[in-house]
């Protein structure tokens, strides 16, 4: 029972980290000019659809995966927990900053939906260090159904988008994201105290 407890915390932590209400104003967007300028108009539903499975696929990948990896790599639990820190609490300030690797969008929409929005903007460095440390503290069940129902959330936040941004504004939205970030951060620098800990520096 307590191990189902997790799931929800788990789901938490990789939604903060993925962040997808950060991307959301950008997101429409783009989608906003691709069905202006293109003749093969698509529904915000379809792009979402399509978005969503591919965040499913990638965190399902990795949450099997990341344990093997880790062993396959010799990679020690507080090496990984130091690093992935690090990358977390850096990918909290981008966000902060405005997140500056949108300006590489293409316009075309078919091209980004999966690459780079999927990835590396949602499932990126962040999520996949979180998974493979959570990979450390949780069987593979618990760490599926938690990846999953981060994934149903993020479905849920970009589904609801457009409501989203009506309610809040932009600036609202963002905020919201930015709020987002300061876990990502804090999250990473968690991860960094629980490395060093156990390398015994304090």
């Amino acid at each position: 029972m307590s191990e189902l407890v997790s799931i929800p915390e788990i789901a938490f932590k990789l939604y903060a980290i993925m962040d997808p209400l950060s991307i959301l104003p950008y997101l429409i967007a783009l989608y906003e000019e691709f069905n202006r300028n293109s003749q093969n108009k698509i529904s915000w539903g379809f792009l979402v659809n399509k978005l969503s499975i591919a965040v499913a696929v990638l965190l399902l990948f990795f949450s099997i995966l990341g344990g093997p990896l880790l062993a396959f790599l010799g990679i020690s639990v507080s090496a990984l927990e130091i690093g992935g820190g690090i990358i977390l609490v850096y990918l909290g300030v981008d966000t902060l900053g405005g997140f500056q690797q949108l300006k590489f969008l293409s316009s075309k929409i078919e091209e980004v939906i999966i690459t780079p929005i999927a990835t590396p903007l949602i499932v990126g460095p962040g999520t996949m260090t979180g998974l493979i440390t959570l990979s450390v503290s949780n069987n593979l069940i618990i760490l599926i159904l938690g990846s999953l129902l981060a994934a149903l959330l993020v479905y849920l936040s970009l589904l609801l988008g457009p409501i989203i941004i009506r309610v809040l504004g932009n600036t609202g939205t963002v905020a919201v994201g930015r709020f987002m970030a300061i876990i990502i951060a804090a999250f990473g620098v968690q991860l960094i105290i629980d490395g060093i800990s156990q390398i015994k520096l304090i």
